[in-house]
């Protein structure tokens, strides 16, 4: 056989595999992605994808085939590069969490002795020194240099955690939504990766469909870096609550107290529920801490609220935690939206500050029925996706903001049913009015622009891709906290 013909046949195994790789990632963000959404997020050609997969079933059956061989069934599948990857939303393991449905008893324990037990780490080792044993481990199973990054907290770089100090100290990655890389950006994960670090392979670490903190090892790692990983991710993420080891490695420039306060009231930035997936994402401008927002998904449906308050420093970040505050305990004793919005006018009110107020949405969603009900006080109006791509405010009453509203007064939410493809986006007014180079404003047309410039259509993606485009429309910083939330139904 000819060099040629040998390096031909190299290729073909390359593409197909990084077909795989994508398309898995595509389709574990959104199910219904076309093979034309899969071929641009690969970066190939369609005539390639289809040379491999004539048809969608060619190239569902292959990615089946695929998991039903991979190491863990439940969590994310190891490439043969090393790069970790979910399986596709449609496979059958998935579709239980996907659904909300319960495991058979007896289904959620290992086959195999576990590498490493995340409750057992943390019982032996001291949470500040966690991720040095986590690296220790995985030197151990691959035999080579590993270190281990976390994502900072705007998204933007990996900052060395723990390792060898071969590795540099942070590496620009791939813009995550906020401290965590969500499914559909692995693939520039993994080339940003190659390119900075040609020898070595990253082994994203999973909890829940995000990855919190990548291993880096100097070739490609044996199976049993996976399992280490998944299950040093949860080790992490339960030390974290007895240690800021973590926190400081997160920030690359100093946070003031209000931006601290702010930080700690964000719940994780993806997460997929029944039904669809939300993705948040919060520009922190270092020094105003007014913003917020939070998701919850529930047995009565998902819950999603954002708010900007008004004011500065730490006096607008101790009011907005108490507003958040007052949404939790409506939502933690059993109240509806309505009461929610009640009792948050209400603890404003006793807070007693004339000059404080704050706009916001409060939302339910619920997934059998795909009904949206909404308030607006006083905020941007929501803004919907369609499943064409256009985008629209959504119409609707707004009400005064907290601290403005009459005592009283009547609440009506309006509500609409929301179908699979479409996705709803609430922003706070730092993404809308951030001045661009030009002197103007983002505006819609800015959020518009990300959206269409948004590789595929998950919640993931669309707050990624407006996240990239307020930091890329001028040189300066944020002037203003810039918070999204992004709802998609699959």
């Amino acid at each position: 056989m000819s060099g040629c013909d040998t390096r031909r046949r190299a290729d073909a195994r390359r593409n197909r595999e990084r077909i795989l790789n994508v398309a898995a990632a595509v389709f574990a963000a959104n199910p219904k992605a076309s093979l034309r959404e899969v071929a641009t997020t690969s970066g190939l050609g369609r005539s390639t994808l289809f040379r491999h997969f004539p048809a969608r079933q060619d190239l569902m059956g292959a990615l089946e085939a695929r998991s039903a061989v991979a190491m863990e069934p439940l969590g994310p599948s190891p490439r043969s590069d090393g790069l970790v990857i979910a399986p596709p939303a449609g496979a059958s393991e998935l579709r239980a969490a996907e659904l909300g449905e319960l495991r058979p008893a007896g289904r959620l324990g290992a086959s195999d002795p576990l590498v490493l037990d995340a409750t057992e780490v943390l019982n032996e080792v001291p949470p500040h020194l966690v991720a040095d044993q986590l690296v220790a481990e995985a030197r151990r199973i691959a035999g080579v240099s590993v270190a281990l990054y976390v994502i900072d907290i705007d998204g933007s770089h990996l900052r060395r955690l723990a390792g060898s100090e071969d590795f540099p100290p942070h590496l620009e990655g791939p813009l995550a939504v906020g401290p965590e890389i969500a499914p559909d950006a692995l693939t520039e994960l993994d080339d940003r990766v190659q390119s900075m670090l040609p020898g070595c392979v990253p082994v994203p670490m999973w909890l829940r469909g995000r990855a919190l903190g990548v291993l880096l090892a100097l070739r490609a790692p044996r199976e049993p870096l996976a399992e280490l990983a998944r299950q040093g991710t949860a080790a992490l993420e339960l030390a974290g609550a007895y240690t800021d080891v973590f926190e400081v490695a997160r920030r690359r420039r100093e946070t003031s107290p209000a931006a601290e306060i702010q930080l700690n009231l964000l719940p994780p930035r993806h997460a997929r529920i029944a039904g669809g997936e939300l993705a948040g994402s919060l520009l922190p401008s270092y020094d105003v801490g007014g913003d917020w927002f939070d998701h919850v998904e529930n047995r009565d449906g998902a819950w999603l609220a954002i708010a900007d308050a008004s004011g500065t420093g730490p006096k607008a970040a101790a009011l907005s935690s108490v507003l958040l505050g007052a949404l939790r305990a409506a939502r933690r004793t059993g109240g509806d939206i309505e009461q929610a919005v009640r009792d948050m006018n209400e603890v404003v009110d006793r807070i007693g500050a004339p000059d404080f107020s704050a706009t916001g949405v409060v939302a339910h969603w619920h997934a059998p029925t795909s009904y949206l009900r909404w308030v607006n006080c006083g905020h941007p109006p929501p803004l919907l996706v369609g499943e064409d791509g256009s985008l629209a405010e959504l119409e609707g009453t707004t009400v005064p903001a907290f601290g403005r509203a009459p005592t009283g007064q009547e609440l009506r939410p309006d509500g609409r049913v929301m179908r699979p493809g479409e996705r709803l986006i609430l922003l706070t007014d730092g993404i809308s009015e951030r001045r661009t180079a030009s002197g103007g404003a983002f505006g819609a047309d800015g959020v518009r622009a990300a959206v269409r410039a948004a590789r595929g259509g998950s919640a993931a993606a669309t707050a990624r891709a407006i996240q990239r485009a307020v930091i890329d429309a001028s040189p300066r910083p944020v002037e203003d906290d810039a918070a999204v939330l992004v709802l998609a139904v699959t």
